[in-house]
């Protein structure tokens, strides 16, 4: 989200539109790869796969740890079941 137009639930609402699109389409579930920053500052150029709180209060959880790391965070998958 450009500067100027954070903090506004613009992610919020961007996760959303995925989730709505996808159980739309028929998806059985939808994934993601935020990263797990513990509620740490991320930095806002690295922040653009978004954060496990934001997925989690999507409604999202936890399925598996990754070996991906990002800005020293690592990524975790988050999944959201649609059935």
């Amino acid at each position: 989200v450009r500067p100027g137009h954070r903090k506004q639930g613009i992610s919020h609402a961007l996760l959303a539109g995925a989730v709505d699109y996808a159980r739309s389409n028929g998806a059985p579930a939808i994934e993601g790869y935020p990263v797990d920053n513990q509620g740490a500052r991320v930095d806002l150029t690295m922040a653009y796969v978004g954060t496990r709180g934001l997925f989690e209060k999507a409604g999202f959880t936890k399925a598996a740890d990754t070996s991906s790391v990002l800005a020293g965070f690592p990524r975790v998958l988050m999944r959201l079941s649609l059935d």
